[in-house]
């Protein structure tokens, strides 16, 4: 009982992370760029995940307040191409 618990919580867990090779992307840069960035890539990976499992989970991210801020349209661009990408490799 307990073994199929962790399994089940295990698998569940996994399918709301980014996919393993976006672990370690994290870009160099300002806050603003940074937060841009990852923004960008939930985004990148909503629009191009056809199992409905990452649009479920991310979603489209623009921050209102942040768009007159040039670093975190920069930022918001570099992730959602990256990750949108990336996630088409695979």
């Amino acid at each position: 009982m307990h073994k199929r618990f962790l399994v089940i919580f295990t698998l569940l867990m996994l399918s709301s992370c980014r996919p393993v090779v976006l672990w370690y992307s994290e870009p160099e840069g300002p806050p603003d760029y940074k937060l841009g960035w990852q923004d960008g890539c939930d985004s990148g990976l909503s629009a191009e995940d056809s199992g409905y499992i990452y649009r479920a989970v991310y979603g489209f991210k623009k921050r209102p307040e942040m768009a007159e801020n040039d670093q975190y349209k920069v930022g918001w661009t570099d992730g959602f191409t990256y990750c949108r990408y990336t996630l088409d490799t695979q």
